[in-house]
């Protein structure tokens, strides 16, 4: 009776033995899922404050290509210079002077280049004068260089026609890059 009970107690055991073993490596692979499972949490987290700080950079981007275009408003775009002169021109029409281009030439400046004009007015003392202000106090990067004046007098106390000779500097602004990739931008969104 007593080898009974050596053979259940033998049996028990290797039962024990087994059952522990068999525990042991499904701890030891619980462990190991369970440092996996943290590996790829912190990659999580780490790619999505990356997928933040893409967003602050695509929007500060968005801010700064929007502050560039307001300040690019004010200065004449080189492709534009044709449509410029001839908005010149109808500004001297719409305040009944006349606004004649004598000479454009651009010269490079740093941080933009400068378009020079020579304008000559001629019409009426205030259609001379609010014409000259209009063009001066346009929304462009502009300044006056020189101005004459003068008039020829009109007879039996007329007041005849005043002449204004007028050298303009504009600031210019050529197409860039990041203009460029704001409309293309644009472009690729109303496609869409």
């Amino acid at each position: 009776m007593k080898l009974k009970h050596y053979l259940h107690a033998i049996i028990l055991l290797l039962i024990f033995i087994a059952a522990a073993s068999v525990y042991a490596s499904w701890y030891a692979k619980v462990g190991k899922e369970s440092a996996d499972a943290t590996e790829l949490a912190e990659q999580i987290h780490l790619r999505s404050q990356k997928s933040v700080r893409t967003d602050e950079a695509k929007s500060e981007l968005q801010h700064a290509l929007a502050d560039e275009a307001a300040i690019t408003g004010y200065f004449v775009n080189t492709t534009d210079v044709v449509p410029f002169l001839e908005s010149l021109q109808n500004t001297g029409t719409q305040l009944g002077s006349t606004v004649d281009v004598v000479s454009v030439s651009a010269q490079p400046a740093k941080p933009h280049a400068v378009l020079q004009l020579s304008l000559h007015i001629t019409g009426p003392f205030d259609s001379v004068m609010r014409t000259l202000g209009t063009i001066e106090y346009q929304p462009y990067d502009t300044s006056v260089s020189s101005l004459t004046l003068d008039t020829t007098g009109g007879k039996g106390g007329t007041a005849g026609t005043w002449n204004a000779a007028v050298t303009l500097r504009i600031g210019t602004a050529s197409s860039t890059p990041a203009a460029h990739a704001t409309s293309t931008q644009a472009t690729s969104t109303s496609s869409s």
